[in-house]
């Protein structure tokens, strides 16, 4: 009886170890998940732009910019309010001037006034939290030109 018990006890601890070091190996290779925390986001790029911009923006102003950013990354796809489960994983290609307009548009629906500039140094901050958080890395080499042109 004792024999069994030892037994049933070793198989326990056996699979129980397996799934455990099993799971554990599978988020080690996984890269690390940024959470984006909107207001640590408004204290961080408030305390970081220009005096003279903090002069004219409120900190409502700049968690709008923000908040509007956030939306438009989502509808796109690149990020989740939920879990990084929830994003897709294809190459994604946005002209350099359609989230800027995207925000805008959403400012001015939502009665934030602020002047086109402002918003572009906002989100220019912003850009460092997220470096500061780790969701944007360092610069990857594109593909080469298949057109064979040197730039």
């Amino acid at each position: 009886m004792l024999v069994w018990i030892v037994l049933a006890a070793i198989v326990v601890f056996v699979i129980a170890a397996s799934t455990v070091g099993g799971v554990s190996g599978s988020l080690a290779r996984r890269p690390r998940r940024s959470v984006y925390d909107l207001e640590e986001a408004v204290e961080f790029v408030a305390e970081r732009l220009p005096d003279e911009l903090t002069a004219r923006v409120s900190y409502e102003q700049v968690r709008a910019v923000l908040a509007a950013h956030c939306d438009y990354l989502a509808e796109k796809g690149v990020a989740s309010a939920a879990t990084a489960d929830d994003i897709g994983t294809g190459l994604l290609l946005v002209p350099d001037d359609e989230p800027l307009a995207w925000i805008l548009g959403r400012l001015e629906s939502g009665g934030v006034a602020l002047d086109d500039g402002d918003v572009v140094q906002i989100l220019d901050v912003e850009e460092r939290y997220y470096r500061a958080i780790g969701a944007i890395g360092g610069e990857v080499d594109g593909p080469a030109d298949p057109s064979g042109s040197v730039a």
